[in-house]
């Protein structure tokens, strides 16, 4: 379960937009951006390890031109933590068409577990599971709207628990802010990805999308998933809506501050 979570973090996130292009970007800038979400459904890739019910989902990006602190916190809206995912990213490569970056992260993942008390009464109790993964990232923009990328990650589980190594490979296509009016534009994800879990995988289809209003903080998302053929078990599609809140500062280190 622990790393299914992990790749709904890495894959399944509304895209934060970049502040800043290759052109425009110089020594010093950096950034402060993020997506606060509220989903009807917390989701995962495999079903079976999703929420299941309504989340509140916190992406946040903080950085300069190559290197990121990208936390993810993810909550059930009755205040329970679900996942706490910390993303470090560094940009080896960052041209105007072709971009190559790694990443790894640990990561906490909270389970409800029944447990007997000492007098021999079974009572809920929040389990806290750990685990590291990397993952690997190339991307090339094909123009300014059309993105194809590529990606592969690995997890493995800290402590006792069932699974110790997962692999995960996906390619996929991005296509940014479309219009669909003067003032409306869509985001799509499509993609394709292979799971490994121990001896058991799979391989699915999804795609998220996010309709929105230019200038305008509020948008709308949708993700959809679709299994091709699994030996994992999963239900044949999932789905959610969620609204989602985006924010983008930049800002840049003075060496001299003025007054």
């Amino acid at each position: 379960m622990t790393f299914i979570v992990v790749l709904m973090a890495t894959l399944w996130h509304y895209t934060i937009p970049e502040a800043y292009s290759q052109d425009n970007q110089s020594s010093g800038t950096g950034h402060f951006r993020g997506n606060i979400s509220v989903t009807n459904n917390g989701l995962s890739l495999i079903p079976a390890f999703s929420l299941n019910r309504p989340a509140a989902i916190f992406e946040l990006s903080l950085g300069g031109e190559r290197l990121s602190f990208d936390p993810e916190m993810r909550f059930a809206l009755d205040g329970q933590p679900w996942s706490f995912i910390f993303w470090w990213r560094y940009k080896i490569i960052k041209s105007e068409k072709f971009r190559l970056h790694v990443g790894a992260h640990p990561a906490f993942i909270f389970e409800n577990k029944l447990v007997a008390n000492g007098n021999g009464t079974m009572v809920q109790s929040m389990e806290a599971k750990r685990f590291f993964a990397g993952e690997i990232s190339p991307r090339y923009a094909l123009n300014e709207k059309v993105t194809v990328s590529f990606l592969y990650l690995a997890g493995r589980s800290l402590g006792k628990v069932p699974f110790a190594l997962n692999q995960f490979v996906a390619t996929g296509v991005q296509f940014n802010r479309v219009s669909l009016s003067e003032k409306l534009f869509f985001n799509a994800s499509p993609q394709l990805f292979y799971l490994k879990m121990n001896e058991k995988d799979g391989y699915f289809a999804s795609s998220s999308i996010v309709i929105g209003k230019k200038d305008f903080p509020i948008s709308l998302g949708s993700i959809i998933s679709k299994k091709i053929v699994s030996e994992i078990e999963v239900d044949n599609w999932i789905w959610n809506v969620s609204l989602i809140y985006s924010f983008n500062n930049e800002f840049v280190k003075r060496s001299n501050p003025m007054l």
